[in-house]
């Protein structure tokens, strides 16, 4: 198998890390149904308080990594964060 087609699979589930992720993964979904309600908001949020810039980065203690997520499909629920796959 040419290591392409492995980087498609790996970059295209966010199940899979291309590098360690922190102890606790914090997945935030940005679809629209919870960006409508906060979860744009509540994701700088975590974001700030995990100490990253950016989605993928894991905070300098390597406590927690902060993803942004597709749809968990819990939208009435909305926003919607999984913490270590947990809802």
């Amino acid at each position: 198998m040419p290591p392409v087609a492995v980087y498609e699979v790996a970059t295209f589930y966010n199940m899979y890390n291309l590098k360690p992720p922190g102890r606790h993964k914090l997945a935030i979904c940005t679809n629209l149904p919870c960006a409508l309600s906060g979860a744009v908001e509540a994701a700088g949020h975590l974001k700030r308080r995990c100490g990253v810039e950016e989605f993928n980065q894991t905070s300098a203690d390597g406590r927690f990594t902060v993803q942004e997520g597709e749809c968990f499909g819990a939208c009435g629920d909305a926003p919607v964060v999984l913490v270590d796959n947990k809802r």
